[in-house]
Protein backbone atom coordinates (compact mmCIF):
# COMPACT_ATOMS: atom_id res chain seq x y z
CA UNK A 1 0.00 0.00 0.00
CA UNK A 2 1.28 3.42 -0.93
CA UNK A 3 3.84 2.26 -3.51
CA UNK A 4 3.64 4.20 -6.77
CA UNK A 5 2.26 2.37 -9.81
CA UNK A 6 5.46 3.28 -11.68
CA UNK A 7 7.62 1.54 -9.05
CA UNK A 8 5.50 -1.60 -9.16
CA UNK A 9 5.53 -1.75 -12.97
CA UNK A 10 9.11 -0.72 -13.69
CA UNK A 11 11.10 -1.82 -10.65
CA UNK A 12 9.20 -4.80 -9.29
CA UNK A 13 7.65 -5.99 -12.56
CA UNK A 14 10.59 -5.23 -14.82
CA UNK A 15 8.81 -2.76 -17.12
CA UNK A 16 7.52 -3.31 -20.62
CA UNK A 17 9.45 -6.00 -22.53
CA UNK A 18 10.82 -5.77 -26.06
CA UNK A 19 11.20 -1.99 -25.98
CA UNK A 20 7.47 -1.40 -26.36
CA UNK A 21 5.93 1.76 -24.92
CA UNK A 22 3.67 1.65 -21.87
CA UNK A 23 0.03 2.46 -22.58
CA UNK A 24 -2.09 1.57 -19.55
CA UNK A 25 -2.38 -0.46 -16.38
CA UNK A 26 -5.66 -2.11 -15.47
CA UNK A 27 -6.12 -2.60 -11.74
CA UNK A 28 -8.76 -4.28 -9.64
CA UNK A 29 -9.59 -7.36 -11.67
CA UNK A 30 -12.03 -7.54 -14.61
CA UNK A 31 -14.25 -4.77 -13.29
CA UNK A 32 -11.40 -2.40 -12.51
CA UNK A 33 -10.35 0.56 -14.59
CA UNK A 34 -7.49 1.41 -16.92
CA UNK A 35 -4.94 4.04 -15.95
CA UNK A 36 -2.74 5.88 -18.49
CA UNK A 37 0.93 6.77 -18.19
CA UNK A 38 0.17 10.28 -16.95
CA UNK A 39 -0.96 8.78 -13.63
CA UNK A 40 1.86 6.30 -12.99
CA UNK A 41 3.12 8.30 -10.03
CA UNK A 42 -0.14 7.62 -8.17
CA UNK A 43 0.29 5.61 -4.97
CA UNK A 44 -1.58 2.32 -4.84
CA UNK A 45 -4.23 2.78 -2.18
CA UNK A 46 -8.01 2.58 -2.13
CA UNK A 47 -8.75 6.30 -2.35
CA UNK A 48 -6.14 7.18 -4.99
CA UNK A 49 -7.28 4.40 -7.31
CA UNK A 50 -10.93 5.29 -6.84
CA UNK A 51 -10.15 8.89 -7.84
CA UNK A 52 -8.72 7.57 -11.13
CA UNK A 53 -11.87 5.53 -11.88
CA UNK A 54 -10.58 2.14 -10.83
CA UNK A 55 -10.20 0.14 -7.64
CA UNK A 56 -7.93 -2.09 -5.60
CA UNK A 57 -10.08 -5.19 -6.12
CA UNK A 58 -8.04 -8.37 -6.08
CA UNK A 59 -4.79 -6.39 -6.15
CA UNK A 60 -3.84 -7.69 -9.58
CA UNK A 61 -2.59 -5.55 -12.44
CA UNK A 62 -2.56 -6.03 -16.18
CA UNK A 63 0.04 -3.94 -17.98
CA UNK A 64 -0.66 -2.99 -21.60
CA UNK A 65 1.76 -1.71 -24.20
CA UNK A 66 1.14 0.57 -27.15
CA UNK A 67 -0.27 -2.25 -29.29
CA UNK A 68 -3.39 -2.56 -27.13
CA UNK A 69 -6.70 -1.22 -28.41
CA UNK A 70 -8.51 0.24 -25.43
CA UNK A 71 -11.89 -0.33 -27.10
CA UNK A 72 -11.02 -4.03 -27.38
CA UNK A 73 -9.79 -4.05 -23.78
CA UNK A 74 -13.09 -2.60 -22.55
CA UNK A 75 -15.05 -5.09 -24.70
CA UNK A 76 -13.01 -8.00 -23.36
CA UNK A 77 -13.64 -7.09 -19.73
CA UNK A 78 -17.31 -6.35 -20.40
CA UNK A 79 -17.69 -9.81 -21.92
CA UNK A 80 -16.32 -11.29 -18.71
CA UNK A 81 -18.69 -9.22 -16.55
CA UNK A 82 -21.63 -10.08 -18.83
CA UNK A 83 -21.02 -13.82 -18.57
CA UNK A 84 -20.43 -13.63 -14.81
CA UNK A 85 -23.66 -11.75 -14.10
CA UNK A 86 -25.98 -13.88 -11.97
CA UNK A 87 -28.92 -12.38 -13.85
CA UNK A 88 -30.99 -11.56 -10.78
CA UNK A 89 -31.22 -7.83 -11.45
CA UNK A 90 -32.11 -6.35 -14.80
CA UNK A 91 -29.57 -3.50 -14.80
CA UNK A 92 -26.63 -5.90 -14.62
CA UNK A 93 -28.11 -8.71 -16.73
CA UNK A 94 -29.40 -6.55 -19.57
CA UNK A 95 -27.03 -3.61 -19.11
CA UNK A 96 -23.80 -5.58 -19.41
CA UNK A 97 -25.20 -7.35 -22.48
CA UNK A 98 -26.14 -4.06 -24.13
CA UNK A 99 -22.80 -2.45 -23.24
CA UNK A 100 -21.01 -5.44 -24.79
CA UNK A 101 -23.12 -5.10 -27.95
CA UNK A 102 -22.33 -1.39 -28.24
CA UNK A 103 -18.62 -2.01 -27.64
CA UNK A 104 -18.63 -4.73 -30.31
CA UNK A 105 -20.25 -2.38 -32.83
CA UNK A 106 -17.74 0.35 -32.05
CA UNK A 107 -14.80 -2.10 -32.23
CA UNK A 108 -15.95 -3.12 -35.73
CA UNK A 109 -16.19 0.56 -36.79
CA UNK A 110 -19.97 0.23 -37.06
CA UNK A 111 -20.81 2.42 -34.07
CA UNK A 112 -22.10 5.99 -34.20
CA UNK A 113 -21.76 9.02 -31.95
CA UNK A 114 -25.25 8.17 -30.65
CA UNK A 115 -23.96 4.69 -29.72
CA UNK A 116 -21.08 6.27 -27.83
CA UNK A 117 -23.45 8.58 -25.93
CA UNK A 118 -25.76 5.64 -25.18
CA UNK A 119 -22.80 3.59 -23.94
CA UNK A 120 -21.84 6.32 -21.48
CA UNK A 121 -25.41 6.73 -20.27
CA UNK A 122 -25.85 2.99 -19.90
CA UNK A 123 -22.64 2.75 -17.86
CA UNK A 124 -23.96 5.31 -15.40
CA UNK A 125 -27.36 3.61 -15.11
CA UNK A 126 -25.87 0.14 -14.57
CA UNK A 127 -23.41 1.49 -12.02
CA UNK A 128 -26.11 3.32 -10.05
CA UNK A 129 -28.90 0.72 -10.17
CA UNK A 130 -27.29 -2.73 -10.03
CA UNK A 131 -27.83 -4.65 -6.81
CA UNK A 132 -24.40 -6.21 -6.38
CA UNK A 133 -20.76 -5.23 -6.63
CA UNK A 134 -20.30 -6.87 -10.03
CA UNK A 135 -22.96 -4.74 -11.69
CA UNK A 136 -21.90 -1.63 -9.82
CA UNK A 137 -18.29 -1.96 -11.00
CA UNK A 138 -18.75 -3.62 -14.42
CA UNK A 139 -18.77 -0.22 -16.19
CA UNK A 140 -15.35 0.76 -14.78
CA UNK A 141 -13.28 -0.52 -17.73
CA UNK A 142 -15.54 1.31 -20.17
CA UNK A 143 -15.75 4.54 -18.21
CA UNK A 144 -12.01 4.68 -17.55
CA UNK A 145 -11.06 3.96 -21.16
CA UNK A 146 -13.56 6.59 -22.31
CA UNK A 147 -12.09 9.03 -19.81
CA UNK A 148 -8.45 8.51 -20.76
CA UNK A 149 -8.56 7.09 -24.31
CA UNK A 150 -11.70 8.64 -25.84
CA UNK A 151 -9.86 9.36 -29.10
CA UNK A 152 -9.58 5.60 -29.72
CA UNK A 153 -13.36 5.28 -29.51
CA UNK A 154 -13.90 8.26 -31.78
CA UNK A 155 -11.43 6.91 -34.35
CA UNK A 156 -13.44 3.68 -34.50
CA UNK A 157 -16.82 5.32 -35.09
CA UNK A 158 -18.40 4.67 -38.49
CA UNK A 159 -17.45 7.40 -40.92
CA UNK A 160 -14.45 8.51 -38.86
Amino acid sequence: MGTRLRDIIEDIGGGIPDGRAFKAVQTGGPSGGCIPEAHLDTPVDYDSLKTLGTMMGSGGMIIMDDTSSMVDVARYFMEFCMTESCGKCIPCRAGTFQMHELLSRIAKSQGTRADLALLEELCEVVQATSLCGLGQTAPNPVLSTLRYFREEYEEKLAGG
